[in-house]
């Protein structure tokens, strides 16, 4: 093969770490732009299009990196344009149709969820949700050739269009009122879809061009495509719960409206934005086994199968504990510096959430792994079963906890936990032949970061201040990698090994 997993996955994770710090400088300037209320209503729009978007386009990518991957292990590549084909009318004609449904129906969603000010936003997804399921078609052909180039390319091209003319259309706009504010930041992140799709367009014109012949694919990409697509968008249906009833639940905990918003607001734009920033981890590396995984599962490989996913998850879990450990470290010195206009008051709840969240990121970061695993080994009905138990557990928690005065807005977090810990769970149970992980290998890597937690606390009681948390990241940082150097020094002469025999 001439791509790894590690290559892909390496290549995407820079990519997702420039997005992110891209991300971040459009995040913190909206922030401030809109105010915590403004961006409490653009997480609400946003988590209803993220889950219209993984509907129409998370079940189509996955399936075709897979199916594209299958068809190239059995050299039959004549599949690949009828996979193409079926897949483009499917995501492009289902994106239209909830677009619309958006758009007439905006009033009464953003009523709902307390947030009338969203409605002009959800007008525009009858044009964003279509060119967001044609960038998802286009990235699982290439990822089916196990390319991950382009889509970290494009990944760029969105999140930098997003933070200049989202930005721009944002500071213009909410000069009128906030709900012009925030239809300013869904225009330039619509602008930024368009770039993305053109430059991945030109990527399969040139370069994936396949042979037509007739190809009876339908069958098979239904039965990967429903299941992936159904389950995919579970987790954001969650989310989008949330979004729709947290304000009500909230004010029965005796908060106010505008306080029930901003209370969700920060929960998931001002922490939510830290936190899930090593989420780029698992992310980068369930794209990059699934097509790798799903061809060595055509060829029936079952030693290599083994060793992929072992290595796999040990680069995943070495990468992702320093991170979510770090960010809960220096939660209490990092807010008021990045959101010093506001969080002042609510400072004590940003640092709780961010340490109950933490523990919930690190299970979703396994979760995703494991769920990318049951979607190679083709367990897709499985895969499906799993997500909608964890999320119903989830959805029963936070009815039940958000409307506690003593819970509250922390409803969200613990039943995060709750939910990848159940998905967590029942795949162990289904993948337990396959699943071989050196205890050292998982042992090391996370004692090593509750020392480097204990180190950077130490560092911040000292020195609480910008430099003492600049001196504290770097003593952390420098003490993780002394102590997992056993792991990092064997993931380097592989490298070395491997690139070494392509030279010869």
């Amino acid at each position: 093969m001439k791509n790894s997993v590690g290559k892909g996955a390496f290549l995407l994770i820079f990519s997702g770490f420039l997005c992110k710090i891209i991300g971040a400088f459009f995040r913190l300037p909206l922030t401030n732009i809109l105010g915590i209320e403004g961006i409490g209503i653009f997480q609400m729009v946003m988590s209803l299009y993220s889950l219209s978007l993984v509907l129409v386009t998370g079940g189509v990518t996955n399936t075709l990196s897979k199916l594209v991957s299958d068809a190239r292990a059995r050299g039959k590549f004549y599949k690949i344009n009828g996979y193409f084909r079926i897949a483009l009318l499917f995501s492009a004609g289902l994106s239209l149709v909830l677009g619309v449904l958006f758009a007439v129906f905006s009033t009464q969603i953003s009523s709902l969820q307390g947030a009338t000010a969203g409605k002009y936003s959800y007008m525009l997804l009858a044009f964003l949700l279509p060119m967001g399921a044609l960038i998802g078609v286009y990235r699982g052909i290439i990822q089916g050739y196990e390319n991950m180039a382009p889509t970290a390319i494009s990944q760029v091209i969105e999140q930098s269009i997003k933070l200049c003319l989202g930005l721009f259309f944002a500071k213009i706009l909410v000069e009128n009122n906030i709900a012009s504010g925030v239809f300013g930041a869904f225009l330039g992140i619509t602008v930024s879809e368009v770039l993305a799709f053109v430059f991945l367009a030109l990527v399969i014109m040139i370069k994936y061009k396949t042979k037509a012949k007739k190809a009876n694919v339908n069958k098979n990409f239904f039965r990967a495509v429903l299941p992936l697509s159904v389950g995919g968008a579970i987790i954001p249906f969650t989310h989008a719960i949330d979004s729709l009833f947290i304000v009500s639940l909230l004010t029965k905990a005796g908060f106010s409206s505008t306080q029930a918003t901003t209370l969700y607001g920060l929960q998931t734009g001002v922490v939510g934005a830290l936190l899930n920033f090593p989420l780029i981890i698992s992310l980068s590396v369930g794209v990059s086994l699934l097509p790798k995984l799903s061809y060595l599962s055509a060829k029936n490989d079952i030693e290599q199968q083994k060793n992929i996913i072992s290595k796999s998850f040990c680069l995943l879990w070495l990468f992702i504990l320093p991170l979510v450990v770090g960010i809960m470290a220096i939660s209490q010195i990092i807010y008021p510096i990045i959101y010093s206009k506001f969080i002042g008051e609510y400072l004590s709840y940003a640092v709780k959430l961010t340490y109950i969240g933490g523990v919930a990121i690190i299970l979703t970061a396994v979760m995703q792994f494991l769920i990318s695993v049951l979607q190679a080994k083709g367990y897709y009905l499985f895969s499906m079963l799993s997500t909608v138990f964890g999320s119903g557990i989830k959805i029963f928690l936070v009815f039940a906890l958000a409307r506690q005065s003593n819970v509250n807005i922390f409803a969200i977090s613990l039943s995060n936990i709750f939910l990848a810990g159940t998905i967590c769970l029942l795949a162990l149970i289904k993948l337990k032949s396959l699943i071989k992980i050196p205890f050292f290998d998982f042992l090391l890597p996370l004692l090593s970061s509750l020392i480097m937690f204990a180190l950077v606390k130490a560092c911040l009681n000292l020195f609480q201040n910008v430099w003492g948390l600049v001196f504290s990241i770097f003593a952390g940082g420098t003490l993780y990698i002394f102590l997992t150097m056993p792991l990092l020094l064997q993931f380097i002469k592989k490298f070395i090994k491997k690139s070494s025999e392509k030279v010869q």
